[in-house]
């Protein structure tokens, strides 16, 4: 009896420590998954790939084969979310499926199912999506963590209502919601109704709809969610529109207006509104009313981008312009609405044709994955026999498995540990000198704009206080030479103004760098004509070389910025009766535009850091013209930023060539 007791005792402890270690696994793995995502969303792609290549690479040398097996999936996650090459993610999971299954690590394939979920949702290959949600689910019944079964439970939910199993998804958001009403986590109880709300009205099952949206609404405004809350108006407004009750539908959109109109950022969410508004007025035959509403929802649409929004807005434009007889605006607007769904049509198309042909070729590799299944579950039929083999050895050799189990356990945890905690020492070392980094930028950056406005402010100043204190005792020729030397300070700061503004939409990415077709010749004369009275003040001839028309492919404004900013301080820089040359060379894979003068030239040591924000040097020009301080600090930045590289040769005394290249494709 004592020897049973003992064993049981044994046994039991192992048992308890196996699933803990096994809990402390699935943890981990948990929180690496969110902090990959987290990782992919922010960081560049390219970079990605090139530093998870190297690690898998060198895990493979090493044969460490359950780092190649995460190192897999990461790969696999950042083609997914990133460069949307789908095969090569294929690949990848397919080679860590078979590393978890030859270990039987489930904690591991949990994550690489969920990959494969990733894989096939892209391609809204739904049916495929589910298999491997519910292998995953599978699994985690095995163990209690409740934030990676929410997950799975969530998207379960949504690929069950696209595949329209209905009872299947209303079942799994019910019990998403029951689970964060025992743990009391408004927020997901907050979504769980929403979900189920929105599922109930696609259904037309108004009643329900309505309820589970007035219980979403209830904890938005405890926890203070305000633009939720706004949502949930809107929706119960709908509602009642679609069951005739009218005042109701105004009532709830009239609270979420009120609601907007204080929140920033929310030009989408108003014009959502503002739409709803106009349907309820069209539905009261207040053509005027809706109208009003429109003109307000139109321009707030455009600006989101949002096309759906654009086009739902046209509609209702054509219609309300249709009620009040206006049929000149109907018809353009009617006509707007079915061009823009032509236009989403082809988008539409467009992207069915490609997500075809993915699915085609993931289906291709699907037999792989078949074959890995049937192994796997040839390899638990075999351990099952074997198991009915063993007996009284097994508890033998589990006294020896405990002792090395607890060592290996902790061996793990501690190596786990260690590499979280290198990881994260490292994150923390490169945010520290990105701050240095952008604290030093901004240092200077803000040097340059006090040193820059001064200059021109105190001259405004000064001129400005002689012409109101000595006006009476100035010469009509004084005031002359005054206001051209007001003029002269005024262009200098809206120069100054203009490179400013364009410098810090570059910065803050609000210029988007979409590359079309233009002669680049053309370009060159364009600015010449531009900048051609500044030179004549100067007496300076400006010649454009090999007039014959070049094509090249760049975001067309940057470009143009860039030639007229070096254009100007040629001219700012050479002397009366000088000559400025452009010119553009074709070399093997790029186009270089070549701007020369025989101004004033510059030091070798100038020349080296005219294009850095972290110095600052500013010269005045042969007419005592002052510079920004930014010109070629923002060409540097708009040439990069179109694959291209900037560079100046100078000869003090000589003058100066700025050459720039463009790639040709």
């Amino acid at each position: 009896m004592l020897k049973k007791a003992i064993f049981l005792i044994i046994v039991f402890i192992t048992s308890v420590l196996s699933v803990e270690a096994q809990k402390a696994d699935l943890a981990a793995e948990w929180d690496w998954f969110e902090a990959l995502e987290k990782h992919i969303h922010e960081a560049n792609a390219e970079e990605l790939l090139e530093n998870k290549q190297e690690k898998l690479q060198s895990a493979k040398d090493i044969e460490r084969s359950d780092i190649e097996s995460r190192l897999s999936k990461e790969l696999a996650f950042i083609h997914i979310n990133k460069t949307n090459d789908l095969e090569k993610a294929m690949s990848m999971l397919i080679r860590a499926l078979e590393i978890d299954e030859s270990v039987d690590n489930e904690t591991a394939l949990i994550f690489t199912y969920l990959g494969f979920y990733q894989l096939f949702e892209q391609v809204e290959d739904y049916y495929y999506g589910k298999e491997f949600l519910e292998k995953a689910s599978n699994i985690l019944r095995n163990y209690d963590f409740p934030p990676l079964r929410l997950y799975i439970n969530q998207k379960l939910g949504l690929t069950y209502y696209f595949i329209g199993e209905t009872g299947k998804s209303i079942e799994q958001h019910q019990n998403i919601l029951e689970y964060a009403e025992a743990e009391r986590i408004p927020k997901i109880e907050a979504e769980a109704h929403t979900d189920l709300a929105t599922i109930y009205a696609n259904e037309n099952v108004y009643e329900k709809a309505l309820e589970h949206f007035k219980n979403a609404l209830t904890i938005y405004r405890r926890i203070k969610s305000p633009f939720k809350e706004a949502e949930c108006l809107n929706a119960i407004g709908d509602i009642y529109l679609m069951q005739n009750n009218q005042d109701k539908a105004y009532e709830n959109y009239l609270v979420a207006l009120d609601i907007l109109k204080n929140l920033p950022k929310n030009n989408a969410h108003l014009a959502v509104l503002y739409n709803s508004v106009a349907r309820y007025y069209l539905k009261e035959n207040n053509a005027e009313r809706a109208l009003a509403n429109l003109r307000l929802a139109n321009p707030l649409a455009q600006t989101s981008q949002n096309q759906g929004l654009i086009q739902e807005t046209y509609a209702l434009l054509s219609k309300a312009y249709k009620v009040e007889k206006n049929y000149k605006m109907a018809l353009e607007y009617s006509e707007l609405y079915k061009a823009l769904e032509d236009f989403l049509q082809k988008e539409k198309n467009d992207r069915s044709i490609l997500k075809m042909q993915s699915r085609y070729s993931l289906n291709q590799k699907q037999s792989l994955i078949d074959k890995l299944e049937l192994n796997r579950i040839q390899k638990e039929f075999e351990l099952e026999e074997e198991k009915r083999f063993k007996n009284f050895l097994i508890i033998m050799v589990v006294l020896i498995a405990i002792i090395l189990l607890l060592i290996l356990t902790l061996f793990i945890l501690q190596r786990k540990n260690n590499r979280r905690l290198k990881v994260a020492n490292l994150k923390v070392k490169a945010q520290n000198d990105e701050l240095e980094d952008l604290n030093a930028t901004k240092d200077k950056f803000f040097s340059i704009i006090s040193h820059d406005l001064k200059g021109p402010l105190n001259s405004l100043t000064s001129f400005s206080g002689l012409l109101m204190n000595h006006t009476s005792s100035l010469s009509t020729e004084e005031i002359q030479m005054l206001a051209k030397d007001l003029d002269k300070s005024l262009k200098n700061l809206f120069a100054l103004l203009e490179n400013l503004l364009q410098w810090s939409r570059s910065q803050t990415g609000n210029i988007e760098f979409t590359a079309e077709e233009f002669n680049v010749t053309e370009m060159l004369l364009e600015n010449k004509k531009l900048l051609e009275k500044q030179a004549q003040n100067k007496n300076i001839s400006i010649e454009v070389k090999n007039t014959k028309p070049i094509s090249a492919k760049a975001h067309i404004n940057s470009i143009s910025t860039v030639i007229r900013n070096l254009l100007s301080n040629a001219i700012k820089f050479t002397a009366e009766d000088g000559q400025i040359k452009m010119g553009i060379v074709e070399e093997k894979n790029r186009y270089v535009v070549k701007i020369a003068d025989n101004g004033v030239g510059m030091p070798k040591e100038v020349a080296s850091k005219i294009f850095r924000i972290d110095t600052k040097h500013s010269t005045q020009g042969t007419a005592k013209e002052k510079g920004t301080g930014l010109g070629l600090i923002l060409c540097k930045e708009f040439v990069e930023k179109n694959g291209g590289e900037i560079w100046v040769k100078s000869e003090e005394g000589k003058g100066t060539i700025f050459s720039f290249s463009i790639p040709k494709n």
